[in-house]
Protein backbone atom coordinates (compact mmCIF):
# COMPACT_ATOMS: atom_id res chain seq x y z
CA UNK A 1 0.00 0.00 0.00
CA UNK A 2 1.53 3.45 -0.94
CA UNK A 3 2.18 5.94 1.66
CA UNK A 4 1.18 9.18 1.11
CA UNK A 5 2.58 12.72 3.18
CA UNK A 6 -0.47 13.67 5.75
CA UNK A 7 -2.51 16.32 4.20
CA UNK A 8 -3.21 19.22 6.96
CA UNK A 9 -5.78 22.11 6.03
CA UNK A 10 -6.66 24.58 8.49
CA UNK A 11 -5.96 22.46 11.64
CA UNK A 12 -7.87 19.52 9.99
CA UNK A 13 -5.98 16.18 8.58
CA UNK A 14 -7.49 14.98 5.73
CA UNK A 15 -7.36 11.52 4.62
CA UNK A 16 -8.42 10.99 1.05
CA UNK A 17 -10.13 7.80 0.66
CA UNK A 18 -10.81 6.25 -3.18
CA UNK A 19 -12.27 3.01 -3.91
CA UNK A 20 -13.76 1.18 -6.78
CA UNK A 21 -17.07 2.15 -7.61
CA UNK A 22 -19.68 -1.12 -7.02
CA UNK A 23 -19.45 -3.50 -9.39
CA UNK A 24 -23.36 -3.70 -10.51
CA UNK A 25 -23.27 -6.25 -14.01
CA UNK A 26 -22.00 -9.35 -14.61
CA UNK A 27 -21.14 -9.28 -18.28
CA UNK A 28 -17.42 -9.66 -18.17
CA UNK A 29 -15.90 -6.29 -18.02
CA UNK A 30 -13.22 -5.71 -15.63
CA UNK A 31 -14.99 -4.54 -12.76
CA UNK A 32 -12.48 -1.75 -12.57
CA UNK A 33 -13.62 -0.17 -15.93
CA UNK A 34 -16.50 1.40 -13.84
CA UNK A 35 -14.01 3.79 -12.40
CA UNK A 36 -13.65 4.86 -8.47
CA UNK A 37 -15.70 6.60 -5.61
CA UNK A 38 -14.48 8.67 -3.03
CA UNK A 39 -14.99 10.15 0.52
CA UNK A 40 -12.57 11.89 2.48
CA UNK A 41 -12.12 11.51 6.38
CA UNK A 42 -11.21 14.69 8.39
CA UNK A 43 -10.26 14.65 11.51
CA UNK A 44 -7.86 16.49 14.13
CA UNK A 45 -4.74 15.73 14.41
CA UNK A 46 -4.05 12.68 16.56
CA UNK A 47 -7.46 11.68 16.98
CA UNK A 48 -8.79 8.33 17.34
CA UNK A 49 -10.70 7.02 14.02
CA UNK A 50 -13.93 6.54 16.31
CA UNK A 51 -13.35 9.07 18.28
CA UNK A 52 -16.05 12.86 17.90
CA UNK A 53 -12.72 14.63 16.27
CA UNK A 54 -12.60 12.13 13.53
CA UNK A 55 -15.14 11.89 10.96
CA UNK A 56 -15.82 10.27 7.29
CA UNK A 57 -17.97 11.93 4.47
CA UNK A 58 -18.71 9.61 1.73
CA UNK A 59 -19.90 11.96 -1.50
CA UNK A 60 -22.16 10.39 -3.47
CA UNK A 61 -22.06 11.18 -7.29
CA UNK A 62 -23.34 10.28 -10.87
CA UNK A 63 -19.86 10.24 -11.99
CA UNK A 64 -17.16 7.95 -11.27
CA UNK A 65 -13.67 9.21 -11.78
CA UNK A 66 -11.90 7.02 -14.15
CA UNK A 67 -8.38 7.63 -12.84
CA UNK A 68 -7.05 6.91 -9.19
CA UNK A 69 -4.85 10.22 -8.77
CA UNK A 70 -7.76 11.76 -10.15
CA UNK A 71 -9.91 11.00 -8.04
CA UNK A 72 -7.38 11.26 -4.86
CA UNK A 73 -6.80 14.79 -5.58
CA UNK A 74 -11.04 15.39 -5.87
CA UNK A 75 -11.74 13.89 -2.39
CA UNK A 76 -8.96 15.85 -0.70
CA UNK A 77 -10.63 19.26 -2.61
CA UNK A 78 -13.74 18.09 -0.95
CA UNK A 79 -12.14 17.79 2.29
CA UNK A 80 -10.93 21.15 1.79
CA UNK A 81 -14.16 22.63 0.32
CA UNK A 82 -16.12 20.67 3.70
CA UNK A 83 -14.10 22.27 6.21
CA UNK A 84 -14.76 25.86 4.07
CA UNK A 85 -18.55 25.13 4.83
CA UNK A 86 -18.72 25.12 1.15
CA UNK A 87 -20.56 21.71 0.83
CA UNK A 88 -24.23 21.75 1.98
CA UNK A 89 -24.73 19.09 4.67
CA UNK A 90 -21.75 18.40 5.44
CA UNK A 91 -19.82 20.10 8.53
CA UNK A 92 -16.93 20.19 10.88
CA UNK A 93 -17.99 22.71 13.07
CA UNK A 94 -18.53 20.31 16.08
CA UNK A 95 -15.39 18.44 15.73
Amino acid sequence: MPTYPLLLYKGYELHPLVFPRTFARFDGHSRYAEGYDIAVRICRPSAIANSAASRVFRLNQSHAFSDFGVARRAARQQGEDIIDGKVNGFSVVDM
